[in-house]
């Protein structure tokens, strides 16, 4: 259930603010009421002490009941047994909003996570915004609302931050200050026992004073409305930057232990994110260097990048770093190229990245001159200005230099940051000068600007997209709406009948009854153990390919009924028809238990395991996301012929796949896997050449 987003909104904009549990000895109350003075606060605070002693030197009340008329938040910082007392009381004197700074419940389990449970439930029954617990609180940058323990004083900007960490959100806050980026709102949610991060996605997507948003997080609580959160905020233009821990099984552990989350599987979120064109990032500098370009370009249409420079070995540095993320750096077009050479000739080449050299030193103007005319090619959808800021003393040329630059960048649809050859804090001279030349702050350092322009690469093809956001999020068991087949033939049977091309198979169950279907089929062909308990035949020997006549059926056959029915319960063998196929596919099905049913695609056979080339896309699937999917994965280029093998029309195998994915979906929730192993690529179609499947219950 969603936070009452009323509640929520007075809150985050409160005008009457109280202090429960303030004391000059609380290490938590203390710096929230000195953030009132450091942050001018215009509203009405009221401070709860029990012994109604002076706080700070501000007067006390001695009771949450002397709350007379309400608040529109409370500061709780009392010991954690006395926390769900102390918000009953509050939510009776008329309080809408709360933070709960205390610490001891679900991170601890036990008693702990039975009282988190009451806080949710008195959160919803009396219909109140709850942050918390183990909460730091928020600050509210545009409005000076500040009711956190931390003690930052960021520049008002555009950048949210929503953060279950207290710490870390700070360390972003910290970060984005440091490089010049301004925020809007800071909200450090905890445990989320009320207040959800996906609360707060929808407060800052309908909030006007944000314009992107960074998320740290551990687990997702409320699937479903995290994903309509975000798919809001794509439709908005107001890109999610997000880290989240999890990624290994001792992370998992540490989030658990944090704030009891339950993480999930790390890939299944990979998915889902991109699915919901949320940028994922894997340290606080990319977090914020990435919402610093998105933010300023907005998406872009064109994914070709120019970058111009005056040092050659920076452009090539920018221009490796960001070829190891498929950024396309093109050639000029041939029109830009001829006017670019016209400028450049005493100098330089007009190559990509471009090297203004120290001719751009004493000739600040070349920006303007270069930039105008890179404007005009139909290829390039940013170009990247490489320039550092100034500190204080340097000579008026490096202002002039910024002046140009943003005199060029008229000629441009989208300006984005500068961007600085290494990651140096911004100084208020250098931000000074930003904002004079009307440039849009600057993105610390190559590495950092490599990984901004590949999320903002992926970030823009998924908000120029107008396919509505496709997710099967698991909403808990339900009643299986078909029968369960067991074993392979059951299975592909099942998949025949939802359309999927199946390879050609008949059981026999003795030596001389292969023979007949070796002979009905045409060799050579392909045997395998027919034990719908088997998953891994290949293992036991339970396979034999290339049966060139009836002899070798009959001794393959005997073989192997012989051999593998005196330890499992055999039906007898398959017999089908030999296939050479141009490429393999391993395709399964999946249910993870936060995001539901995932589509896992990689190269078959026993190569997916050995290579790890595989890909995790959220179902339900189209076909096109599905080609898209399968481009993606390493052994792509075998798709488009091979060693003198044909290429592969991926188009039919996608459909395929999607009718495998139809059909499993079609099984309920309770199917856990489904794996076809191989689904064989051949030059006239394609076919799935074997199954297994597992059941939750």
């Amino acid at each position: 259930m969603a936070a009452d987003p009323g509640a929520l909104a007075r809150m985050f904009r409160a005008r009457r603010i109280a202090v429960i549990g303030a004391s000059d000895r609380n290490p938590f109350s203390a710096p929230v009421i000195r953030n009132f003075d450091r942050f001018g606060f215009a509203g009405e605070v009221m401070l709860v002490n029990p012994r109604g002693t002076p706080v700070q030197g501000r007067p006390t009340l001695r009771h949450v009941r002397e709350l007379d008329g309400g608040a529109d938040a409370a500061f709780v910082c009392v010991p954690s047994h006395l926390v769900l007392e102390t918000v009953a009381e509050a939510c009776d004197a008329g309080v809408t909003g709360l933070v709960i700074v205390s610490s001891g419940f679900a991170e601890v389990g036990g008693e702990g996570a039975a009282q988190q449970e009451a806080l949710r439930r008195l959160a919803r029954e009396r219909n109140v915004a709850l942050l918390g617990p183990n909460a730091l609180g928020f600050v509210n940058f545009v409005d000076n609302v500040p009711l956190s323990v931390l003690e930052r004083q960021n520049m008002r900007g555009s950048f949210g931050i929503a953060s279950v960490s207290g710490s870390v959100g700070g360390y972003l806050a910290k970060i984005a200050d440091a490089q010049g980026l301004g925020l809007s709102h800071m909200v450090l949610a905890g445990n989320e026992a009320g207040v959800t991060i996906a609360d707060i996605l929808d407060f800052l997507v309908d909030d006007e004073d944000t314009r992107s948003i960074g998320v740290f997080l551990e687990a997702v609580y409320d699937p479903a409305r995290f994903a309509a959160a975000a798919e809001r905020a794509l439709r908005a233009g107001k890109p999610i930057v997000l880290l989240k821990a999890g990624r290994s099984a001792n992370t998992a552990q540490l989030a658990a232990a944090h704030t009891g989350a339950l993480v999930g599987e790390d890939r299944a979120f990979d998915a889902v994110a991109r699915e919901l064109g949320i940028a994922r990032v894997d340290s606080y500098e990319d977090l914020i260097a990435t919402a610093r370009l998105l933010e300023a370009t907005g998406p872009v249409a064109r994914p070709g990048v120019a970058a111009l420079t005056i040092s050659g070995g920076s452009g090539e540095v920018l221009s490796d770093l960001a070829g190891s993320a498929n950024i396309s750096f093109p050639a000029f077009s041939p029109a830009v190229r001829a006017e670019l050479d016209g400028i450049v000739s005493g100098f330089g080449t007009a190559c990509n990245p471009l090297d203004l050299t120290g001719a751009a030193l004493a000739n600040p103007a070349l920006w303007e001159r270069l930039l105008t005319a890179i404007a005009a090619d139909p290829e390039i959808g940013l170009a990247l200005c490489i320039w550092d800021l100034p500190v204080g003393g340097e000579p008026e040329w490096i202002v002039q230099t910024l002046d140009a630059i943003a005199r060029g960048y008229k000629a441009h649809e989208r300006v984005p940051p500068l961007v600085t050859t290494v990651a140096e804090p911004v100084t208020p001279v250098g931000r000074d000068a930003l904002a004079a030349a009307g440039l849009p702050g600057s993105v610390a350092g190559l590495k950092a600007a490599a990984t901004a322009l590949a999320h903002l690469r992926d970030w823009s093809r998924r908000a120029l997209d107008p396919r509505p956001v496709s997710l099967a999020v698991s909403s808990g068991p339900a009643p299986s709406p078909a029968p369960r087949p067991h074993g392979e033939r059951a299975l592909l049977g099942w998949l025949d009948a939802h359309g999927v091309p199946v390879i050609p198979m008949r059981l026999a169950a003795d030596a001389e009854a292969a023979v007949v279907a070796a002979d009905a089929t045409g060799y050579p062909v392909a045997l395998k153990i027919a034990a719908p308990a088997l998953a891994h035949k290949s293992d036991l020997g339970g396979v034999a390919l290339n049966l060139a006549d009836a002899a070798a059926v009959r001794a393959a056959a005997a073989d192997m009924i012989a051999r593998i029915g005196a330890g499992h319960a055999v039906e007898g063998v398959t017999v089908s028809p030999m296939r050479r196929p141009l490429a393999e596919l391993i395709v399964a099905i999946t249910r993870d238990a936060v995001w539901g049913p995932m589509l896992v695609l990689g190269l078959g056979g026993v190569w997916v395991e050995l290579l790890d080339d595989s890909v995790m896309l959220p179902l339900p699937a189209t076909p096109n996301r599905i080609v898209a999917a399968l481009r993606s994965l390493r052994a792509a280029p075998l798709f488009d012929g091979a060693r003198g093998r044909p290429p592969v029309a991926l188009e039919p195998v996608a459909e395929a796949i999607a009718a495998i994915a139809t059909g499993a979906l079609a099984l309920g929730p309770d199917l856990a896997t489904l794996e076809i192993n191989p689904l064989a690529l051949l030059a006239d179609g394609v076919e799935a050449m074997d199954a297994w499947g597992e059941w939750t219950a």
